[in-house]
């Protein structure tokens, strides 16, 4: 990898974590609108409130898969 695609890389790198930063602090899932909550298994993990099975989900509803990471 040259150092110009090593700088690319890290240019859409960096824009990946800036949009995923502006949905968090948004507070809500960008595909249903419903409240984020960090998983506490790894830093810098996000999920829709209704991510996972019913019973597991944060916030009972319809399944939505979105999950996100942050830098931290």
């Amino acid at each position: 990898m040259t150092r110009a695609q090593k700088a690319e890389y890290k240019a859409q790198q960096d824009a990946r974590y800036a949009e995923a930063a502006r949905i968090v602090v948004a507070g809500a899932c960008p595909d249903c609108g419903t409240k984020l909550h960090r998983n506490l298994s790894l830093t810098g993990w996000w999920q829709c409130g209704h991510f996972g099975s019913p019973g597991f989900q944060k916030e009972p509803g319809p399944n939505c898969n979105f999950q996100i990471f942050t830098r931290g």
